[in-house]
């Protein structure tokens, strides 16, 4: 995954991803951010707040798939 993702790589992502790939990705992404931080990293340091972005781009497409399901 990039870094930083448009409005269209959101999208594609809520398009293209699976569950279980979704699933997959954000564990993945909470682990680094727990060995990160056991190995002393603060919780405002670049790689922390990088791990929380991507793991907001994650949330972000569950919500909306969400949505979608919803309405």
């Amino acid at each position: 995954m990039k870094n930083v993702l448009g409005g269209g790589a959101v999208n594609s992502l809520v398009a293209d991803c699976s569950d279980e790939i979704l699933h997959h990705e954000m564990k993945a992404i909470v682990q680094k951010m727990d060995r990160a931080v056991q190995q002393g990293e603060s919780l405002t340091s670049e790689s922390i707040v990088r791990l929380s972005q991507q793991l907001d781009t994650y949330v972000l497409i569950a919500q909306i798939r969400k949505m979608r399901c919803v309405s």
